[in-house]
């Protein structure tokens, strides 16, 4: 009997995994797994969601004119450029469909961020990977890669899992290397934790360009992962074809409402990268101390390294981490079964953290 059957390239792919948020038989649950906000959004963004409660028998502005402006003020950028979605994911995922097609190339870093080779497969296109160097993007490699086929390259900056970032003059020389048909997607979904001054988002380097897009969310530093909103700074020939694609109302009226008001809580954002800073540091020298290779990041996680010579191996850290109820993020999908991923937590969930770790010594 015959029977619908799905596009033979997408037999191939593997769904997404997100970090667990539960443990079997524990109570108390400190989740590190999601470099989520432990802090949440603002109160300011809490009061205003809950303002909305009234509203829910309505459609939500499938235009999300008011965030557009709220965000073009904000960051200092045309209005018309913008596009709303679903999370930045959507948009990421609309890219890739919109750009891509069978036999094309979409472009990556080794350590690219889960959500981009499954855009690029789910077009029917072939990821192509540019060799790092200890976990660093080389911008040489990134060049060295593109071919006639490459259609569309996707970098995280700062990049999720590995918490490095690529210094904006090293963003300016791979652009000038990039075919003008070949769309350039820069996501800069950590920005707000970034430390180093030779750092840019790249709005200036955007706004002047038919082939590069800009994308952020307000799931990291904003604390909104759970309202999926997500945005992008495009050409105004993309945005347009985006906004006709996207799925009308992708952004409820609870997340366009929100954002709008975190975007105008700088003291929220301020005392959240200030405590990710300082634990950051302090939790990288307790891992160091125990002998363990912390990588540097610039964003609200750390990327831990077990060595062969380690007490524990990073599944057994894990475990251990877990029976304490510290969910952490295993790195096998990132094919980095040494490695775990952890977000800075709250002062409880850290100080319980370094307790732990404690029991790495040699």
């Amino acid at each position: 009997m015959k029977k619908p059957e799905p596009k033979k390239y997408l037999n191939a792919i593997k769904g997404y995994k997100g970090g667990l948020s539960k443990i079997e038989g524990v109570d108390k649950i400190y989740k590190l797994s999601s470099n989520e906000n432990p802090f949440g959004p603002s109160s300011n963004a809490i009061a205003e969601y809950a303002k909305v409660s009234s509203d829910l028998g309505l459609y939500p502005d499938s235009s999300n004119a008011a965030l557009k402006l709220a965000i073009s003020s904000k960051y200092s950028i045309d209005s018309d450029r913008i596009v709303c979605g679903c999370g930045s994911d959507e948009i990421l995922h609309l890219l890739a469909r919109v750009y891509l097609d069978e036999g094309n190339q979409g472009l990556v870093s080794e350590n690219a961020f889960a959500v981009y080779p499954l855009a690029i497969q789910s077009s029917g296109a072939t990821v192509v990977r540019a060799k790092e160097e200890n976990f660093q993007p080389n911008i040489d490699n990134f060049i060295s890669s593109l071919t006639d086929e490459t259609k569309i390259i996707y970098i995280a900056n700062p990049n999720n899992p590995t918490g490095s970032y690529i210094k904006f003059d090293e963003i300016e020389r791979l652009n000038r290397s990039v075919p003008n048909d070949v769309l350039f997607v820069i996501d800069a979904a950590y920005s707000e934790y970034v430390e180093e001054k030779d750092y840019s988002i790249g709005f200036e380097l955007a706004k002047d360009s038919e082939n590069i897009v800009i994308t952020k969310t307000f799931s990291k530093a904003f604390g909104l992962a759970g309202l999926r909103v997500g945005w992008a700074y495009c050409p105004k020939k993309i945005a347009e074809k985006l906004d006709i694609l996207k799925v009308p109302f992708s952004v409820n009226t609870a997340a366009q409402m929100a954002a709008i008001s975190a975007l105008e809580d700088d003291d929220h954002i301020n005392f959240s990268v200030e405590h990710n800073s300082k634990w950051k540091k302090i939790l990288n020298d307790c891992f160091a101390e125990v002998g363990l290779i912390v990588y540097p990041s610039q964003c609200n996680f750390i990327l831990v390294e077990f060595l062969e010579s380690s007490k524990f191996s990073a599944k057994e850290a894990y475990h251990l981490l877990s029976s304490k109820g510290i969910i952490v993020r295993e790195m096998e999908e990132y094919n980095l079964p040494n490695c775990l991923r952890i977000t800075i937590g709250k002062e409880e969930a850290n100080l319980l953290l370094i307790e732990t770790v404690n029991a790495f010594k040699k």
